[in-house]
């Protein structure tokens, strides 16, 4: 190493030294080397020439080194000259204690690289210790760099320092500040705060501007001071030309000297950095203590501070009065400024009209704070004359010398940003000051003369407060400082050397931040592969090119994301202006006796479903008009009149200017990537279409980036949508999603959240929502609010969301294997419900679940050959086993899944895979994928003969399905029936079941049996085997005849009713399933008459009409019709329908017999009345006047006449015939034969009804000619009847009307109930002649039952209530077919309790009524 020539190295910048060396080093060793003569041929021979050369080097001088390079080292060298030259004379402020220490800080800066000075507040350190470093040769090859905590603190300490040298500021003497900077690199001494050096070192790592760096008020331990003071740490050794001056009043000196220990070589062991303390200051200062409250108050979450509160403008005043009333007895009433330190600006605010309405009278009250503008706080700096009053926060507590204050009042308080890692929320109490804080305040009096330090709190509570502020390290997101480390590639947290390291759970923290930002990647590595995200460090991650812009971007890394994502999303100028707007403080105020005045000054400027708008608007009213630009005042009158802060409003215009300047020098403005909507090139129409009135809440757009959706109706749509995602890209910690509770919200992690009172949002309480702060106060809340969708947050968040699959099933509509995803970030349920192809997710089991659910069930979606064969053979062995009833014959599902999946390759997992793969195989083996009986089997099947597809009911031929499984209700067999044929069913045919199980089904009656003829017939099983083999296929006679015939002939008196279908099994019961038109099921069941009897309406009706009225019989009529309906062959019935007039007649088909029948009567008899003539006249002219009298009540003539003349004509085709004693003679009408048209199964009932209608042309002529000739003989039997009829029942009227219904209630409700089921207004079209002629009888002896009432009424209540049971079965039944025999029999049981002396006309009584109820029908 050519030491001698370094050593005549003359001295040059700092920003020169470290290349000038390294190019010097390079030259010797060139010289060496031509010097050594290193050949190639002989190179053991200039390896002694090399060592000789080598040991010649101290011989070499600077003029042997090359011409350019000793022209660089004179150039730098000429400038440290300059610099040099241009060293004021130095003047120290003998006053100040530092300025006594002068020669030994002198000493000490030249000979030790880490010095640490302590001393008082007031000892002068701040401003005298860069002269001492000057006057120590510093500042010479590299500016002495001098930080403070604060602007306000920088730009004061440069004033002050440049005033003491006796040179104009800008000069010696520059600062640089977050907004303005003045001097430049020819100054000697750099004030700026600790955030400006921290950023020039993502430019100058080296920090080669600098030969000194002082760093001031290092007490407070800010985030950035630590990081900058471990930066140091580790850069010292590479600067060993670099000095490093920590400073501070109350300073915690041992824990920085063991920090800035250094290893010497001599002792071979670490040496701590020297501490000087500076003893002394400059005038003494008295401490009184004034508590507020008799318990410590800690912060503001304690119950106390509200007394604090309350007290505190009272004891505020009382020690602004106790302190002028000191300088009054000192005697410097006129010399005695006050400064009062406050938590907050409004406490600020707050006191000032205090102390302005109650405190002493001509004093000024100043307020004091950070973001005061320049002129006003130079009104603090530079006063006037007369008393002051300042009230500060904590910017005053260091650095700061406010000119002539005597006296401070410490109110204890100051508000400290807590940062909580779980909820991601920035916390803001005010907490009680520490010691050294209480201490700080009392050092800014006592420094023009003795000074008075007024604590409004006890001492026991100023002792009990911890030494020293907790370091801002320890309670902040450190994300800031993670992505300067990974930026400047200094490692890990974990591994840099901090003062005190900070909270694991922070650090892992600020991780998680920047990982959401996008700012940071895993590295690949093999250790990293296996580690959690928890357990990676610095080392193990990259920034990615999201995370270097943003770490050139001295802001919050999420505010740096905002911008970077302006980019993509094309609305850059307006991000600027949004990001600086949240960068700085929210202009807005609202006073706390104003704020309504101030919400309504407001609304002026927001803007429909977002906050973050409101800024856009404002600066649209305020900067961007460029032909009518407001001035500086007329901004300060607007800002008054809207209640806007105007000092945040400049802070946010400088801001933005910063920002702008920045994204320039990034070039990123014009980084657009040709994604600019050419629609709305200019930013002002951008602005303006975003900030206009709208009613429409933003349209979603294409959660896709690349994507720009051309929604070309509503662009503010797509504007809004745009500027909204890219703000999303820095706040996906602070979406929300509105819960069931009103006005509440869920956000990230779990944490409960409410919109701000002030949001634009809070009256509207959108679904999704984003905010960039939220904070705990009294709660917590959302602020600056901005409408999203959940769409934006699913392409924003990206490898964030975390996935929970569920259901995963096979889909035959799309082919794949899917499931359920259900998508949350931090917590928070996105998507609760969305289908994704699973088969990307897991292959594995999608693969199976694609075989099991879609090759093996069948569900395949399509019906290729091979799955056709394979579930036919499958489906044949599967009804064979429901068939016989048992589950041994097919393979389980496992087996099948195995066939398939010895077949099928891995990766197949979805149709087009699997069709694909199928296609090439079966090219080869066409069979490769079919089933053999060896497959789906597991032994030989049996037949099943005797188990039929189709079952012949009469004329149907009905389709069977058989099910086997016990807890069904399908189990056994099934027949499909369609609604139309449902009243074709014969109940007895069905009895005899599946000849396969009809043993069983004998076993099992004869089983039902009761004991006592059961005992007759055992061995049960033997008795079954002889009747099965004697029982003829004659279902006709059915089941049941048939084994009571054999039994009975076996000497067993057994009925049909003996045995109990109830305890045979359910499967061996058919069961009706009733389908629609379209094969729909709309009931089943194993009761027929139960079915038949609910669908009655509906099967009742025509299922088919013919088009025509017929006034004759039509020809072409035909009764028997075969059709196919729902897959069924069935037989259809024609009726000639009678229409509302009565006057013609059109076909119908029905499947019902029995409503065919009846309908086809009544037609065929309207078509005989329009034969009648004049025989209608002729038989209606005998009705005489009693008779008109006692059918009154009932209508008029014309509907008696019609009575008479239906009804004669209804007894004339039933055949009916009077009585020998009536005289009448019996009608002639022919009766037909219809077995051909008739299905076996009819009853007797139809089959007598069927027997009197004409079913042909013929038939009816004759029918005709038949009616015709009897009408009015029969006329005269029906007439006389009629008038009997209604003329008993007038006399039982006006009976019931003279009787006391109080007495005789239970009488006449029974008497009114049988007369409304007797229907006198209609009966003769409800029933048959037959029945009706019956009535004459009936009121009979309903008069004889009224004539014994008044002197039998315990009697008649008697049987009454033996009636009751019957009455009650015929409740709203009394016209049922299905019961008609019960009905009629329940009438002459009347007759028999009510009318004795009078003959029923069958034997009736009690007994034998409940037995026929009992008896099946």
């Amino acid at each position: 190493m050519p030491i001698s020539v370094l050593t005549l190295l003359p001295p040059v910048l700092a920003k020169d030294r470290h290349f000038l060396e390294q190019q010097v080093r390079q030259s010797i060793s060139q010289l060496v080397f031509e010097q050594g003569n290193f050949e190639q041929g002989n190179f053991e021979q200039g390896k002694k020439q090399g060592k000789s050369a080598q040991a010649n080097q101290a011989d070499l001088t600077l003029d042997d080194l090359p011409a350019k390079l000793v022209d660089k080292i004179s150039k730098s060298h000429q400038a440290v000259q300059a610099r040099k030259n241009s060293v004021p004379i130095i003047t120290l402020n003998d006053d100040l204690p530092v300025s006594h220490s002068a020669d030994v800080l002198v000493n000490a800066i030249q000979k030790h690289q880490v010095i640490i000075v302590a001393g008082e507040t007031g000892s002068g350190k701040t401003t005298q210790l860069p002269k001492i470093a000057l006057l120590a040769g510093r500042g010479l090859t590299g500016q002495i760099g001098h930080t403070q905590p604060r602007r306000l603190a920088a730009r004061s300490v440069a004033n002050r320092i440049a005033d003491e040298l006796g040179e104009p500021l800008g000069q010696s003497v520059s600062f640089k500040i977050r907004f303005n900077e003045t001097g430049s690199p020819k100054s000697l001494i750099k004030l700026m705060t600790d955030g400006i050096l921290l950023a020039e070192l993502s430019h100058d790592r080296f920090l080669t501007r600098y030969d000194t760096i002082i760093i001031d008020e290092a007490h407070e331990r800010s985030l950035n001071i630590d990081f900058i003071m471990g930066y140091l740490k580790n850069l010292l050794p590479k600067r060993p030309d670099l000095k490093v001056i920590i400073t501070s009043a109350t300073l915690d000196t041992q824990r920085f000297s063991q920090y800035f220990s250094q290893y010497d070589p001599k002792t071979k062991r670490l040496t701590p950095a020297p501490v000087y303390q500076v003893e002394g200051r400059s005038y003494p200062v008295e401490v009184r203590y004034r508590p507020l409250t008799d318990e410590p108050v800690h912060g503001s979450d304690d119950d106390a501070f509200d007394e604090f509160e309350d007290n505190l403008p009272r004891a505020v005043v009382a020690a602004v009065e106790e302190c002028f009333a000191d300088a009054h007895d000192k005697g410097h009433a006129d010399q005695a400024d006050i400064l009062i330190f406050a938590a907050t600006e409004a406490q600020i605010r707050d006191l000032q009209e205090v102390l302005q309405t109650h405190g002493p009278k001509h004093t000024q009250v100043l307020p004091l704070y950070a973001r005061q503008s320049y002129r006003e706080q130079q009104r603090i700096f530079n006063p006037s004359g007369g008393r002051r009053i300042v009230i500060a926060t904590n910017v005053a507590e260091t650095a700061l010398t406010v000119p002539g204050i005597r006296y401070v009042i410490d109110l204890g308080f100051a508000r400290i940003s807590r940062y909580s890692h779980r909820s991601r929320i920035q916390r803001l109490p005010i907490e009680a000051i520490s010691q050294a804080a209480a201490n700080q305040r009392k050092g800014r009096c006592g420094r023009v003369a003795p000074g008075v330090c007024i604590r409004l709190y006890a001492q026991e509570d100023f002792e009990s407060r911890p030494v020293f502020t907790d370091p801002e390290i320890l309670r902040t997101n450190l994300a800031s400082v993670m992505l300067q480390m990974a930026n400047l590639r200094l490692g890990s947290v974990d591994g840099f050397d901090f003062i005190e390291p900070p909270d694991g759970r922070l650090v892992n923290d600020g991780r998680k931040l920047l990982d959401e930002l996008g700012a940071i990647k895993t590295i690949a590595n093999k250790n990293s592969r296996h580690q959690s995200k928890r357990q990676q460090t610095l080392d193990d991650i990259q920034l990615t090119d999201i995370g270097k812009k943003m770490a050139r971007m001295p802001i919050d890394p999420r505010l740096a994301r905002m911008l970077v994502a302006g980019v993509d999303f094309d609305c850059l100028p307006q991000m600027l202006i949004i990001v600086s707007a949240l960068a700085v403080q929210d202009p807005k105020e609202r006073p706390s006796d104003k704020r309504t005045q101030a919400d309504q000054k407001h609304a002026l400027f927001r803007v429909e479903d977002s906050d973050f708008l409101f800024y856009l608007k404002l600066w649209q009213v305020i900067f961007a008009n460029d032909d009518n630009k407001l001035s500086n005042n007329e901004v300060k009158k607007f800002a008054k009149k809207h209640y806007l802060s105007f000092p945040r409003l400049r802070e946010w215009k400088k801001t933005h200017g910063q920002l702008t300047q920045m994204v320039a020098d990034l070039r990123l403005l014009n980084n657009s990537h040709g994604k600019t909507d050419h629609s709305h090139d200019d930013d002002t129409d951008v602005m303006a279409l975003l900030t206009q009135p709208t009613q429409d809440n933003p349209v979603k757009v294409n959660h896709k980036t690349n994507d720009k959706t051309n929604d070309k109706d509503n662009p503010r749509a797509l504007h809004y949508a745009n500027l909204h995602r890219a703000l999303l890209t820095g706040l996906l910690s602070f979406i929300a999603h509105k819960t069931d509770t009103r006005g509440e919200y869920l956000a990230a992690r779990q944490q409960k959240t409410r919109i701000f009172p002030a949001s634009v949002l809070y009256k509207q309480n959108p679904p999704w929502v984003m905010a960039f702060e939220v904070v705990e106060t009294s709660q917590v809340y959302m602020r600056t609010l901005g409408k999203i969708e959940p769409e934006w947050i699913l392409s924003t968040a990206g490898k964030l969301l975390k996935y929970h699959y569920y259901e995963p099933h096979w889909s035959k509509k799309t082919g794949k294997v899917q499931a359920y995803a259900q998508i949350s970030l931090f917590g928070l349920i996105v998507v609760g419900k969305q289908l994704t192809n699973y088969e990307q997710v897991n292959l594995t089991e999608s693969r199976e679940i694609f075989i099991r659910d879609g090759l093996v069930t069948g569900d395949y979606g399509r019906n290729p050959p091979f799955l056709q064969h394979n579930m036919d053979k499958i489906a044949d062995v599967a009804r064979i086993e429901d068939k016989l009833r048992r589950r041994d014959l097919l393979v389980d599902e496992e087996a099948l899944y195995q066939f398939y999946d010895r077949k099928i390759p891995q990766h197949v997992a979805s149709r087009k895979t699997f069709e694909d793969w199928r296609t090439e195989v079966e090219a080869k083996d066409s069979q490769f994928l079919f089933f053999t009986d060896d497959d789906v089997l597991t032994q030989t099947a049996p037949t099943t003969g005797d188990f039929p597809e189709n079952w012949q009911l009469g004329e149907l031929k009905l389709p069977l399905t058989y099910v086997f499984d016990p807890a069904s209700d399908d189990d056994g067999v099934s027949i499909r029936v369609p609604l139309a044929a449902l009243p074709q069913l014969d109940a007895v045919e069905l009895l005899w079941g599946i000849a396969g199980w009809r043993y069983e089904l004998v076993l099992q009656l004869l089983k039902s049996l009761p004991k006592e003829i059961r005992r007759q017939i055992v061995p049960i099983p033997d008795t079954a085997d002889e009747l099965y083999d004697e029982l003829e296929h004659d279902h006709q006679q059915g089941l049941l005849n048939q084994l009571c015939q054999a039994l009975n002939s076996r000497g067993i008196a057994v009925t049909p009713k003996d045995f109990d279908s109830s305890k045979v099994d359910r499967y061996l019961q058919p069961q009706i399933c009733v389908v629609d038109d379209k094969n729909r099921l709309i009931e089943k069941g194993r009761d027929l008459q139960t079915l038949q009897i609910r669908h009655a309406s509906e099967t009742s009706q025509a299922v088919h009409e013919q088009a025509g009225r017929h006034d004759d019989f039509p020809e072409h009529f035909k009764f028997a019709i075969i059709r196919h309906r729902a897959g069924v062959v069935m037989k259809e019935f024609s009726a000639l329908v009678s229409d509302d007039a009565g006057m013609a007649v059109s076909i119908h088909q029905f499947t019902d017999l029995n409503v065919a029948l009846h309908a086809h009567r009544q037609g065929v008899l309207t078509l005989i009345k329009r034969n009648l003539g004049a025989k209608q006249k002729q038989l209606t002219s005998q009705i005489d006047k009693s008779f008109k009298l006692a059918f009154a009540p009932l209508g008029e003539l014309d509907k008696l006449k019609n009575i008479i003349i239906d009804a004669t004509l209804d007894a004339c085709l039933s055949g009916a015939s009077g009585g020998a004693s009536d005289g009448m003679s019996q009608t002639q009408i022919a009766k037909f034969i219809h077995d051909d048209a008739l299905p076996q199964s009819i009853d007797d009932r139809l089959y007598q009804l069927a027997s009197h209608l004409p079913l042909t042309q013929a038939q009816y002529e004759q029918s005709k000619k038949a009616v015709l000739n009897a009408f009015l003989p029969m006329g005269q039997t029906v007439l006389k009847l009629l008038k009997e009829v209604y003329t008993r029942w007038q006399h039982i009227r006006q009976t019931l009307l003279m009787l006391d219904r109080d007495v005789f209630a239970e009488s006449i409700d029974d008497i009114e109930d049988q007369l409304d089921d007797l229907h006198l207004a209609d009966f003769v079209y409800r029933m048959a002649y037959d029945r009706w002629q019956q009535y004459p009888r009936y009121l009979e002896a309903l008069e004889i039952r009224l004539e014994r009432l008044p002197h039998n009424l315990e009697g008649d209540v008697d049987a009454v209530y033996a009636l009751d049971e019957h009455m009650e079965r015929l409740a709203g039944r009394a016209d049922d077919p299905a019961i008609s025999e019960y009905r009629w029999l329940v009438e002459e049981y009347r007759i028999q309790l009510f009318a004795q002396p009078m003959k029923t006309r069958v034997s009736v009584s009690d007994k034998r009524l409940k037995k026929l109820w009992e008896s099946p029908y």
